[in-house]
């Protein structure tokens, strides 16, 4: 899944502002926050579908713990192309139908800071996950456990860097309620980030969620309001050592719009701007993401 955040890989050289850390490893995460909106929890029956995701995420602030601007001259834009392939088979394991799916995002990005720049381009870190989906009336659920790998370009000395050089394990839960009526969707994730070996540097791990509050306009229109959150939970460290005052939060909101003309295919927009953020990049993002049924 995407934000972008795919949101800010930025391969930040900590030496740049010797003085200051940032949660995460160069203030960089990658849960796909804001990917998902209606029908997080609705996975669909049995087939092979392809879901396509696209996200320019920009921000001109890398902020501290007390939300203030700490990085003269910042600047970030990111645009990233996400193709996620979801098998849904014909399985069943707990009462669940049992899938899996894989996502290899593209990205481009361009990064400014204290009067250096940088930019990289290319396939970032590639993921997979098992999954299983229940259906309970108007009421849908699904479960994945997503292995994210160091697939991705990286290197140490380079300012922006596309890939993280560490593995990231993230169980995740997502719920969908839905009438003719609304569309009531959540996607929660948990991240454990193992070390960066090149840096000795572990990111703290962190819980997510999408969300989305969805009125049908009519049977293929559907408006609303979507957005995502992020907490830190567990501190980072460098060499073993405990970094104080340093783990993120975000909280981003915005309009969203979805056509779903039939079965076979739909679309959904959106327009998020963050706020409430610490020790991270703050700004806003445009996500379009596009489903195919084969």
């Amino acid at each position: 899944m995407l934000k972008t955040t795919l949101n800010v890989m930025c391969g930040f050289i900590l030496s740049v502002v010797s003085a200051q850390t940032f949660a995460l490893e160069n203030g960089a995460d990658s849960a796909a926050l804001g990917a998902e909106g209606n029908m997080a929890g609705n996975l669909p029956p049995a087939g092979v579908y392809l879901l396509t995701y696209f996200q320019d995420y920009s921000a001109n602030q890398m902020v501290d713990y007390h939300g203030n601007s700490s990085i003269p001259n910042f600047d970030l834009d990111v645009d990233v192309l996400v193709l996620r392939v979801v098998w849904m088979t014909d399985k069943t394991f707990l009462g669940g139908q049992f899938g899996f799916y894989g996502i290899q995002p593209m990205i481009s990005m361009r990064l400014n800071a204290a009067s250096l720049s940088d930019r990289d381009k290319g396939l970032g870190d590639t993921s997979f996950a098992p999954l299983l989906a229940w259906h309970m009336g108007n009421h849908h659920f699904g479960m994945a456990l997503e292995n994210v790998l160091p697939t991705g370009n990286y290197d140490k000395n380079h300012l922006a860097n596309i890939g993280k050089n560490y593995y990231t394990g993230r169980p995740m839960f997502a719920y969908t309620y839905m009438n003719p009526y609304v569309d009531i969707s959540a996607k929660f994730s948990y991240s454990i980030n193992a070390k960066n070996e090149d840096t000795h540097y572990r990111s703290g791990n962190y819980a997510a969620v999408d969300y989305n509050l969805g009125y049908h306009v009519s049977p293929t229109l559907t408006v609303g309001v979507q957005g995502y959150a992020l907490k830190q939970t567990t501190a980072d460290t460098v060499n073993s050592i405990k970094i104080e005052n340093n783990k993120a939060q975000v909280i981003a909101y915005g309009p969203s719009i979805a056509y779903h003309p039939s079965r076979q295919w739909f679309l959904e927009g959106k327009y998020l701007i963050e706020d409430q953020v610490e020790n991270r990049t703050k700004g806003q993002s445009v996500g379009l993401k596009f489903v195919w049924s084969f």
